[in-house]
């Protein structure tokens, strides 16, 4: 495979071709220019230059990952926008107080929102023409070929579900940008069961088509197309479909939970629960890049006194955005819960510098300077920038301390997520037992104790304390439809809302904000009659 990761190298420019009239204009398509001796010609015609293809979608898929414009906060909008979160400050805090990205004109959705309509379709297109090239490829054998248009299927779809639930109204293709077609524009939106029916189909295939272990770590393979399926279909409504995917992955035998919580993100990721992650390290299928998100989600605790920068204390940080007091009291509700005892969640940091030590203070003991609760604005600045709890889902445990560019593979879907969906597709099924037995699985996982009755909120609080800062938090609450709720009850929080000069985004978000808005420069370049979501 190496042999095919250099080879993407030269490849790039074909492989990052896009839809025209979304990502830049008719001129600047027609001008494209090609950057090395690899033509077009061979990546559609030969399985060689298709395997090629297929990895370039992978280097594609990392690209929003690590975007580090903007401080980093490209790849975070989602765990940023949540009732899990409060943003403290930088670009990203913008975001989760609703500075940017609650209209159409401001510069949240001109760049961020805009970032993900461009990034999904760009996929989407390079996985149309992979698809169509392999499909009239005659001397492709044919076990290759459809684990080929199963990976590229999988991709679309993955692009095409979360367009939709992001942007609701999408319109869908599986036609590839060519030049006898780049001028043609949509006029309207698809259709749920269009999207659905397209969405459904292209799981289904490479269900069938993929191996339970992709070959390589970091490949899609059928239980993560399984995990996805199944996530379809609890927005379809469809509990016994979901129910059906998910004990299917349960009961295989391919895939079990980590033993312990502080080994599910440690090192490279390539274990037994991961179902699909996106590659950081150097040398691997669609790997290399650097992010900055645990950067983002850890507090900048070396403005202490007493405090430098280490790996222990979660590396570094910049205190960007954090988890917030609703979910650190959900991960307090059972004391033996471990899962914020430095394995998912980081809540306390060790004074480990001694030049600079607090009279009173020893190595070792627990930094405890501010008081969050103060009544001095400065108090609780200081508090929520140097002590709040982090998220250390992404810290990369070789790094540098004091580097902030992390080469940490993402976790992306996990077994421990197909577990809370099987229990709450159960749940609404009516098979209770099973329902407490799969989230049980999770809980006791953690240390933490079976529960004994099981509900909708059950199921969220508990995703709540496994899944925060892992991009899903955004879509749960919309698909139950109880986003605007969650979000004015819980976003943010009370000490520090009341900080922010552009008002308490509690009383701010609106029920049309569930659906982020078309950015403009996108919407002019769609027929003049392609809808705008509604309330903007």
């Amino acid at each position: 495979m190496k042999h095919i990761i250099n080879n993407i190298n030269i490849k790039k420019s074909i492989l990052l071709l896009c839809i025209p009239f979304i990502l830049t204009s008719c001129d600047d398509y027609l001008e494209d220019e090609l950057f090395s001796d690899t033509s077009v010609d061979f990546l559609y015609s030969t399985p060689e230059g298709l395997e090629s293809a297929v990895v370039g979608l992978y280097t594609l898929n990392r690209n929003l990952y690590q975007r580090v414009d903007q401080n980093g906060a490209i790849p975070l909008l989602l765990q940023a926008k949540s009732d899990l979160s409060i943003g403290i400050t930088g670009e990203i805090s913008l975001y989760s107080r609703l500075s940017w990205g609650a209209t159409l004109s401001d510069y949240g959705t001109r760049s961020g929102y805009a970032s993900y309509w461009k990034h999904y379709y760009k996929l989407v297109d390079r996985a149309n023409a992979i698809i169509q090239a392999a499909e009239n490829l005659g001397d492709l054998e044919e076990t290759q070929k459809n684990r080929i248009i199963a990976e590229a299927k999988v991709f679309r779809a993955n692009s095409y579900f979360t367009l939709y639930r992001l942007f609701n109204n999408i319109f869908i293709t599986t036609t590839p940008t060519n030049p006898d077609n780049a001028f043609d524009v949509p006029d309207n939106k698809s259709s749920e069961e269009e999207i659905f029916t397209l969405l459904e189909s292209d799981l289904d295939f490479a269900i069938a088509h993929l191996d339970w272990v992709s070959s390589e770590f970091g490949r899609w393979n059928q239980a993560a197309a399984r995990h996805l399926r199944a996530k379809v279909a609890m927005w379809e409504e469809d509990w016994n479909e979901a129910a059906t995917q998910t004990d299917a992955i349960i009961t295989n035998g391919s895939y079990s939970l980590v033993s312990n919580t502080t080994d599910v993100f440690k090192g490279d990721l390539n274990h037994s629960e991961t179902l699909f992650a996106v590659q950081f390290e150097r040398d691997v299928v669609g790997g290399g890049a650097r992010s900055f998100m645990n950067w983002n989600l850890v507090p900048n605790y070396a403005l202490a006194p007493g405090m430098v920068k280490s790996l222990e204390n979660g590396g570094n940080g910049a205190g960007f955005v954090m988890p917030n007091d609703y979910l650190r009291n959900l991960l307090k509700e059972d004391p033996n819960d471990d899962r914020d005892d430095r394995s998912y969640y980081i809540s306390y940091y060790y004074f480990n510098d001694a030049e600079t030590l607090p009279e009173g203070k020893q190595l070792g003991d627990t930094l405890d300077l501010y008081d969050q609760n103060s009544s001095d604005k400065n108090e609780i600045t200081n508090y929520y920038r140097r002590m709040n709890p982090g998220c250390i889902k992404f810290l990369d445990e070789e790094a540098v301390p004091t580097d902030r560019n992390h080469y940490k593979n993402i976790m992306i879907y996990r077994l421990a997520e197909t577990y809370l969906i099987g229990a709450e597709a159960h749940m609404r099924s009516g098979n209770t037992a099973k329902a407490l037995e799969y989230v049980n699985t999770v809980r006791n996982r953690a240390h933490a104790s079976s529960i004994s009755t099981i509900n909708q909120q059950e199921i969220l609080d508990e995703r709540a304390r496994e899944l925060a800062f892992e991009g899903q938090r955004w879509f749960t609450l919309k698909r139950m439809g109880v986003l605007l709720s969650q979000l004015q009850n819980y976003m943010g929080n009370n000490n520090w809302n009341q900080t922010y000069a552009t008002g308490d985004p509690r009383t701010m978000i609106q029920e049309h904000m569930k659906n982020w808005p078309i950015p403009e420069e996108q919407l002019n370049l769609l027929g003049p009659n392609y809808p705008q979501n509604e309330g903007y």
